[in-house]
């Protein structure tokens, strides 16, 4: 079962180029999956009557364009199974002409809200068997960045915590984006980023961005907790000149 969504592009979805920005991109696909879940039966609510929560693990993301400030897209997203741990979900980004124009693929995880352990999901009653990706591929493990650069911790922010009182998933993204200057984002822009999603932020963390630029256009980043130095996401950016 496919679960698709007709939207435009607001002025509060858009970067200052007037496109379609990456958290919110992000912040798209999150809400489609969870209004999509719940139709399938597995969604917040009652996945919360059982003591446990849905958890973004690893996401693969390539964008071909952004849509613009008023232009109209469609948002496609569908399970494609479990391996047992792994809930896989896919996602297209389709012009009025039906073009795709950014796909993704991810992988989530279902938790006991008390004990914090892994739920098998083939455990679940009627959950829908395993297919392949758009790309023909999972989500990847992303390698740790090596960088020797004093890293600048700051306090997490009311904002940036969610529902599950975690630091919220997009807005690890949207510390990395920012981490790079103005004259960067002038020049440069985002082709293709997989995260993944290791541990939980929590709202008296304090936070830095740690980056390995391997070329002009492949990075490495991470979001490192002060307290314990451990790494709560990896990243691994693909950037491109901007038209």
């Amino acid at each position: 079962m496919r679960y698709k969504i007709e939207l435009n592009t607001k002025s509060y979805f858009i970067n200052r180029f007037g496109k379609l920005s990456i958290s919110y991109l992000f912040y798209q696909m999150q809400d489609i999956a969870w209004e999509h879940a719940s139709i399938l039966g597995f969604g917040y609510d009652n996945l919360k009557k059982e003591h446990q929560f849905w958890v973004l693990s690893k996401l693969l993301v390539k964008i071909d364009r952004r849509p613009a400030w008023g232009e109209d897209f469609t948002l496609e997203t569908w399970s494609r199974g479990t391996d047992g741990f792994f809930g896989y979900r896919d996602y297209n980004f389709t012009d009025k002409s039906g073009k795709n124009i950014i796909c993704a693929t991810s992988a989530w995880l279902v938790l006991d809200l008390q004990t914090k352990r892994i739920v098998r999901l083939s455990e679940f009653k009627d959950f829908p068997k395993y297919e392949e990706s758009v790309f023909g591929e999972n989500p990847a493990k992303v390698k740790p960045p090596k960088s020797e650069e004093e890293l600048q911790f700051t306090p997490v922010l009311f904002n940036e915590i969610d529902i599950n009182q975690h630091f919220n998933s997009g807005r690890y993204l949207e510390r990395i984006i920012d981490s790079y200057d103005f004259d960067f984002h002038e020049q440069n822009e985002l082709a293709e980023f997989e995260i993944n999603f290791l541990k939980e932020g929590m709202p008296a963390d304090k936070l830095a961005i740690k980056k390995q630029i391997q070329d002009n256009q492949n990075h490495l980043c991470s979001v490192v907790r002060e307290s314990d130095g451990i790494d709560l996401i990896r990243a691994r950016l693909v950037w491109r000149n901007r038209n």
